[in-house]
């Protein structure tokens, strides 16, 4: 992330508009990780406050406490232009788009007559 560009948060500030941000945080061993955000958790922790931030690929996730500092890269104010140096990857739909059937949902015509034997044999043709 370039200096120039980021913006320093605090973590009670988090939102879902955040999603997709690059950010870069400091973890409780005094680590700095960069991701971008995917989704996140707040939960109450022996009644403090504590964040799980996912990024979006590869899939992990860094737990962070009240009072954390996130840097972040705003969001561009153009649409169509990306935040940072890096492009914007698109985020595979959960589920894929329905398929629509290119012939019919109906089975063709089969003998008029079943029996055993006509599932083991295929019908003669005249």
């Amino acid at each position: 992330m370039t200096p120039n560009r980021t913006v320093e948060r605090p973590i009670e500030d988090l939102n879902p508009e955040w999603i997709g941000l690059m950010m870069e945080v400091e973890d409780e061993g005094g680590t700095t990780i960069g991701f971008r955000l995917g989704r996140y958790e707040k939960t109450m922790v022996d009644g403090k406050p504590m964040w799980r931030l996912f990024s979006d690929q590869p899939a992990w996730s860094v737990t962070l406490y009240a009072g954390t500092k996130l840097r972040c890269v705003p969001p561009a104010r153009t649409p169509g232009s990306q935040t940072g140096p890096y492009p914007q990857q698109l985020v595979p739909a959960a589920h894929p788009a329905p398929q629509v059937p290119q012939y019919p949902a109906a089975a063709p015509p089969g003998p008029t007559i079943r029996n055993p034997q006509s599932w083991v044999t295929p019908p003669a043709h005249p």
